[in-house]
């Protein structure tokens, strides 16, 4: 084992290596704890780990997403147009997910959370409607990434 002299810094392994923005950890919380919460909470009621294992591709799907757009420094919108349709397609499993095991779902729902019990979660539309809104949202993202291109190039 070699000794570091006195008085000066260890090296980093990665000389380049900076550390992300606070926006990064802020947008991977965002974007990561509501699907992990919602799969967990799915998995327990329902008493299924196809549940569980939605939420870790979910989530882990999103981070990657998310890495690679910022990595190649996207502008918010673009990024943001990115991780809906991610997240509109995880939220299309999910439900297909719910009509596979909503019963299941629905009786552990009933049994544990009876004082906040809401038939519609439970049902595959709600979480389909869910996907189509996040979906729309992300294109009016990618209108919007269009036209500030539009008129930066007009510029």
């Amino acid at each position: 084992m070699v000794e570091a002299e006195v008085g000066t810094e260890p090296a980093i392994a990665d000389p380049a290596w900076i550390p992300a923005p606070r926006g990064w950890y802020a947008a991977l919380l965002a974007g990561t704890l509501p699907a992990f919460t919602l799969g967990m909470v799915a998995s327990a009621l329902a008493v299924r780990l196809a549940f569980a294992g939605w939420a870790l591709v979910a989530g882990f799907g999103y981070a990657l997403l998310l890495r690679a757009a910022w990595g190649r420094s996207w502008s918010a919108a673009a990024r943001a147009a990115l991780v809906l349709a991610w997240g509109a397609l995880a939220l299309l499993v999910f439900g297909n997910l719910v009509a596979r095991h909503g019963e299941t779902l629905d009786l552990g729902y009933r049994a544990v959370l009876w004082p906040v019990y809401s038939s519609l979660l439970t049902r595959p539309m709600t979480w389909q409607v869910g996907a189509a809104a996040l979906a729309a949202v992300a294109i009016g993202a990618l209108v919007r990434v269009q036209l500030v291109r539009r008129r930066s190039a007009t510029a």
